[in-house]
C-alpha cells in the first residue's frame, strides 16, 4: 500500500509540474542551407533564426543511487528546415566542457525526444504501452549523434538505422549542438516528421552536465511536450 501511495504521489507531482508552464513554440525557419548548417553550430545560417528559450527541471531519478539537482535550467532552441531535411540547434550554459567518459567521469550531453506518431498523448517520460518515442542523442565524448528508440523506462535501445547527424562546439561557457535528419527515414521506428498534425511536431529536451555527475536518468528535462511549428 505504501508503494502504491508513493507512486500515486509521484504521478501527481509529475503531472502538476508538467502542467505548470506553457509549452514553448519553436518555429522552424525555411532555409536551403539547413543541411550545411548542421556541421557548424556557428554557421551564418543560424544568425537570423529566432531562438525559443525552454525551461528545464531535474528529472525524477530512475535509480535510487542517482540523486541530486541538475545544473542546466534552460536551453535555447533554433530550427531550420530545408529541402533536404530538418536541422535543430540547442544552446545552453555550462561551466566547463566535459568530453571525457570514464568509470568516474561523465560527459556532457543533450537529447531531443519525439513521439513516433507525432501525438501529444504519448507520455514524454520515454513513451510506454506501445506508444514509442524516437530520441536523437549527442554526448561530448563522441561528438556525434545516436538514433535511439524507447517504449517506456528500461527499454532504451540503439536503432539499426543511424541516419541522424550531430555536431557540438563549446566556447565562452556555452555548448552549441546541432542535429540534422532528412525528412524521410528508412528506419520504421523513427519519427515521421512529415506526419506532424496541424503543421506542428511535439518534442522534448534533456541536458546532462558531466561535471555534476549527471548520467542516465539524472538530467535536466522538459516535463511536457514542446511544439515545433513548421510555419509557411
Amino acid at each position: 500500500m505504501r508503494a502504491q501511495a508513493a507512486l500515486a504521489l509521484l504521478a501527481a507531482t509529475l503531472t502538476t509540474a508538467a502542467l505548470a508552464g506553457e509549452p514553448a513554440v519553436i518555429r522552424a525557419t525555411r532555409n536551403v542551407g539547413a543541411a550545411a548548417a548542421v556541421a557548424d553550430p556557428d554557421h551564418p545560417a543560424w544568425e537570423d533564426v529566432p531562438a525559443s528559450v525552454v525551461s528545464l527541471e531535474t528529472a525524477f531519478p530512475g535509480h535510487p543511487s542517482i540523486v541530486g539537482t541538475a545544473v542546466a535550467q534552460q536551453v535555447a532552441v533554433k530550427a531550420l528546415r530545408g529541402s533536404a531535411g530538418l536541422a535543430i540547434r540547442l544552446e545552453w550554459s555550462d561551466r566547463m566542457a566535459d568530453s571525457a567518459r570514464t568509470q568516474d567521469r561523465f560527459a556532457d550531453g543533450v537529447a531531443i525526444q519525439f513521439p513516433r506518431d507525432g501525438k501529444t498523448d504519448t507520455t514524454p517520460y520515454m513513451g510506454g504501452a506501445g506508444r514509442t518515442v524516437n530520441i536523437w542523442y549527442w554526448n561530448a565524448a563522441r561528438n556525434a549523434a545516436e538514433n535511439l528508440w524507447a517504449d517506456g523506462f528500461g527499454t532504451l535501445a540503439r536503432l539499426p538505422t543511424q541516419d541522424v547527424k550531430a555536431h557540438g562546439r563549446y566556447a565562452d561557457g556555452k555548448w552549441r549542438v546541432t542535429f540534422f535528419r532528412a525528412w524521410r527515414s528508412s528506419e520504421p521506428r523513427a519519427v515521421k516528421l512529415r506526419d506532424a498534425s496541424a503543421g506542428r511536431q511535439p518534442l522534448a529536451f534533456a541536458v546532462w552536465d558531466g561535471a555534476n555527475n549527471e548520467r542516465d536518468g539524472f538530467k535536466a528535462v522538459t516535463l511536457n511536450w514542446q511544439s515545433l511549428q513548421w510555419g509557411k
